[in-house]
């Protein structure tokens, strides 16, 4: 029987008989560390979710507003073209656009909230603006601008949200000055 005895008193000695607290300590921080860094890549990749949807809808208002502006004649139909840019007498200035029958309607547009043609505001873009810029250029050379009507314009949309930047659409319109039936260019 003593033999017994001593066996398990060295059993009971050397053998472990559970987790130190040391090793409960280190691994408890171990698995900290792990879902912290787990949590901070689910974080930025939430983040990165959420900023390629933003430009997604950026870059869609901006080409939703610049092929509006396209599918129109360059030179005004009723007047033919005209030496400045911007709307002629007695097209509206509202948030409608129905009215606007040319290119140059468009010059210095901003609206915030976005609308649709028809002057409805567009649900979910609360914050969100859009402006266009529509430039006069050389028909020998589409990047140089010209202070008379040369037959090409340069229509530039810039969408923002909250401020910033989101996207930008630039689309050309070529016509010919001396018919009311203009060219519908590139």
């Amino acid at each position: 029987m003593m033999l017994r005895e001593q066996a398990d008193r060295w059993y009971r000695k050397h053998m472990p008989r559970g987790f130190s607290q040391i090793e409960v300590v280190a691994s408890t921080a171990m698995l900290g560390i792990v879902m912290t860094a787990t949590m901070t890549s689910i974080a930025a990749s939430r983040t990165r979710a959420s900023s390629e949807m933003t430009r997604l809808q950026g870059t869609s208002l901006a080409n939703e507003l610049l092929t509006e502006i396209l599918a129109l004649p360059a030179a005004d139909p009723e007047k033919g073209a005209s030496t400045t840019l911007g709307r002629e007498t007695g097209e509206s200035s509202g948030t409608s656009r129905s009215g606007w029958d040319d290119v140059d309607d468009y010059h210095q547009l901003s609206e915030s909230p976005p609308c649709n043609r028809s002057g409805v505001i567009i649900n979910g873009y609360d914050g969100w603006s859009r402006s266009t810029t529509v430039e006069q250029l050389r028909s020998n050379n589409w990047t140089t601008t010209s202070t008379t009507y040369d037959r090409v314009y340069r229509v530039t949309v810039v969408v923002s949200r909250r401020g910033r930047t989101i996207a930008t659409s630039v689309g050309y319109k070529n016509g010919d000055p001396l018919t009311s039936s203009p060219f519908q260019g590139p």
